[in-house]
């Protein structure tokens, strides 16, 4: 996905969860109940996973770039022994090697 749009979701995300968590946190110091620990709780578990997920998104990403630069290297590689078999082969020619 894009990496400008993956990074505006992220922004989102973090805006939202710190205003619910900061929501959770004042409503604790006005008066703590187990509800809103329970609340506390929850939000530092989606924060965590959101984050396991993120960073899984980020590897993935990393991983895929990396595949396709070993492609195009390979391909790369792979064209220039083409070329080199081919000079090497008119090269031979001039020496009659091929002709029998």
């Amino acid at each position: 996905m894009n990496d400008k749009i993956n990074n505006l979701k992220d922004l989102q995300y973090y805006g939202n969860i710190e205003l619910l968590s900061n929501v959770v946190l004042e409503a604790m110091k006005k008066k703590d109940t187990p509800k809103l620990q329970e609340m506390s709780k929850a939000v530092t578990q989606i924060a965590f996973y959101v984050n396991h997920l993120q960073t899984d998104r980020q590897m993935y990403n990393k991983s895929m770039s990396q595949y396709r630069q070993d492609t195009a290297r390979a391909v790369e590689r792979a064209r220039n022994a083409e070329k080199k078999i081919e000079e090497l082969e008119e090269e031979l020619k001039k020496f009659n090697i091929f002709n029998k």
